[in-house]
């Protein structure tokens, strides 16, 4: 029987540390964002509204961990209006089936994920995520304030 093992060679992340941290935030009805320091730090939201497929997707985000700027992922569930998430959805076909669903379902649970990094870097890892074709939105603070953690009725 033949023993097929990767080579250690070939892992990028078994040979470099990778610089962007991951949080997932899980403590029902917390805001994240309430006492965080806009002046010094930026906040983009992203999407990835390609037409990838999910072993692409997940390349795309291998990626973003080799980012060399040093950041992190924030992702956020929530629970909100079907309708406000069908005003972000830029792709006709994705619009066409939650306008259907909101039809049905007044809410949905979905996570939102940001990408947060000192103001210094924020230009670079813009760039850098538009490069790997995620959709960045720039949300305000107040916004963000009032995100709260839910994870549905």
């Amino acid at each position: 029987m033949q023993n097929i093992v990767a080579k250690t060679e070939d892992n990028y992340f078994e040979k470099n540390k990778s610089k962007v941290d991951i949080h997932v935030f899980d403590k029902e009805d917390s805001r994240p964002f309430a006492n965080f320091p806009f002046s010094s730090r930026k906040v983009y939201e992203f999407f990835d509204y390609t037409l990838r497929t999910p072993l692409e997707k997940t390349d795309a985000f291998y990626e973003i961990l080799k980012m060399p700027y040093a950041c992190e992922i924030w992702i956020l569930p929530v629970t909100e209006k079907s309708s406000h998430f069908m005003r972000e959805i830029q792709e006709p076909k994705t619009a066409a089936l939650f306008s259907f669903l909101a039809k049905v379902k007044d809410t949905i649970q979905r996570d939102r994920t940001f990408i947060v990094t000192d103001q210094s870097h924020a230009a670079a890892v813009a760039e850098e995520m538009k490069r790997l074709g995620f959709t960045m939105t720039e949300p305000s603070a107040a916004e963000l304030e009032k995100l709260v953690i839910s994870f549905g009725d």
